[in-house]
């Protein structure tokens, strides 16, 4: 079989009429796989559908749009590009809808061309996504080898059925092989192929997996894996259990690479946990310093609080950090401890903290509520911890029984669900938890009560704000009532 050309996607997306809880980010992982087909001859398209279509949007609705080229737009495209394979990458569980659409519209266009998924949901749903008949392959977790295996075997006619990670179909039935091997030498993978990625079409969005600074931005990827085990987290289906990481050499090189080629001035840390490893982040941040790069840089996923420590604040700082997001998840060291595993000591984050706001870093926190076993109690050690940080607008998430985590595990052993399960109500608002000590209603009432004392504490420390707040209770007073409710 010929595979001369090869079209990755980055669907389109579903969000709310309110407000996008999307938006658009250069397509790392397409990017790694790009390179792959490329070092294999293969010339490759990438369609990042949601950044090419942002301002395009479609009712889907009374609550919901889609966002992204319309259907005949990507069609289009297609034809124009005439690949013999198309790779979509399945990346959010509550998108399914849109990948299916994508599978039937690859095949509408001409049914030769093969379709392959992969991404996150087509790690941990294979079966939800497989099963689609415009589907032909599908490649879990990590997949830059078992991407190359595939269209060499395709290529040459040669056998799949050892291909790591690798979903297809007989006439029987689906077949699925585990994900069992991971990329031990990460700088043996060649650097994204920033140059078909098109990065001036994201330069100068203001949100771009969280807030921007500068006009000229990217992601980059250290490393791959996370020691910690937190229950809501399904990272280690797609990237395994081991933590990985990139020389500091040769993440120098990249970044190198995107300063003096692509002029980037902003750099977003995607790994999961870019200082798990303490004496490699302090060679990496102080590298930078040396490089002089100038780079401002934040960590939109948090950054592992276990392993850090004054001095590589400081680096952190004096490389160019500009935002420190610590992961929490809790104010609860029992909660921490017994419910969602996270080997975090919270008077460690309280000294570090301080040391933030003695060297003027700013910083935020992330917070899950809701899990099972959780007390409303421990929910409100929560927020009461972030006010003794001094943090008054932490990221507050429902805990949310994402497949492929031991929530989810969880909360189908003991029928914790408080509606029927759904893919559509993937999304951290969507209260889909109860349990014996709570309820969805119980648990609203405590995100709102919580949200208004972590603002009403806010105005006792900065008093200026207590115009804006009361101009919000001016015209809603629903908001008073309900609080004593």
């Amino acid at each position: 079989m010929k595979i001369d050309r090869i079209l990755l996607i980055a669907p389109p997306a579903f969000t709310t009429k309110r407000w996008r809880d999307i938006n658009p980010l250069p397509p790392m992982g397409l990017g790694y796989l790009a390179s792959v087909a490329e070092g294999l001859g293969i010339k490759v398209k990438i369609l990042d559908c949601l950044m090419h279509g942002w301002e395009h949007e479609e009712c889907v609705d009374k609550n919901f749009v889609r966002v992204g080229l319309s259907d005949k737009e990507i069609e289009e495209k297609i034809i124009e590009f005439k690949p013999d394979l198309v790779g979509i990458n399945c990346q959010f569980s509550r998108q399914y809808k849109i990948y299916h659409k994508i599978f039937s519209l690859i095949k509408k266009v001409d049914q030769r061309i093969i379709v392959v998924a992969g991404g996150p949901h087509a790690t941990v749903c294979p079966e939800e996504v497989l099963n689609d008949d415009n589907c032909d392959y599908l490649l879990s977790g990590e997949a830059e080898d078992s991407f190359r295996e595939l269209i060499e075997a395709l290529q040459q006619d040669t056998e799949i059925a050892s291909i790591d990670g690798l979903g297809w179909k007989t006439k029987e039935k689906l077949q699925l092989n585990p994900k069992m091997k991971f990329i031990h030498d990460l700088n043996a993978l060649p650097f994204p192929a920033y140059h078909i990625m098109e990065l001036d079409k994201y330069f100068g969005l203001d949100t771009s997996h969280g807030t921007r600074h500068k006009k000229r931005f990217c992601p980059i990827i250290t490393s791959r894996g996370c020691p910690a085990k937190c229950t809501f987290c399904s990272a280690h289906q797609v990237w395994g259990n081991k933590y990985r990481m990139r020389s500091v050499e040769n993440v120098i090189e990249e970044m190198r690479l995107l300063k003096d080629r692509y002029g980037v001035e902003e750099i977003m840390f995607e790994d999961d946990n870019v200082t798990a490893d303490a004496k490699r982040a302090k060679l990496l941040f102080s590298r930078m310093i040396d490089e002089r790069f100038d780079f401002v840089w934040d960590t939109p996923n948090g950054a592992g609080v276990w392993s850090m420590d004054e001095e590589l604040i400081d680096l952190m700082k004096q490389s160019g950090c500009i935002m420190l997001n610590f992961p929490v998840e809790s104010g609860s060291q029992h909660v921490l401890k017994n419910i969602i595993k996270k080997p975090l000591d919270l008077g460690k984050v309280k000294r570090l903290v301080k040391y933030c706001q003695k060297i003027r870093l700013d910083h935020s926190m992330f917070i899950v509520i809701g899990s099972p076993g959780e007390k409303i109690t421990n929910m409100w050690e929560s927020f009461k911890f972030a006010v003794e940080c001094g943090c008054f607008s932490p990221h507050i998430s429902v805990a949310t029984p994402y497949p492929g985590t031991q929530l989810y595990e969880d909360c189908v052993k003991n029928g914790y669900f408080a509606r029927p399960y759904s893919l559509d109500d993937l999304f951290i608002r969507s209260f889909l938890i109860r349990t014996p000590d709570w309820n969805e209603e119980d648990l609203k009432k405590v995100l709102f009560r919580g949200n208004l004392y972590l603002k009403l504490k806010s105005i006792i420390v900065h008093p200026s704000k207590i115009i804006k707040y009361a101009i919000k209770i001016i015209l809603r007073p629903s908001i008073v009532i309900q609080l004593f409710k």
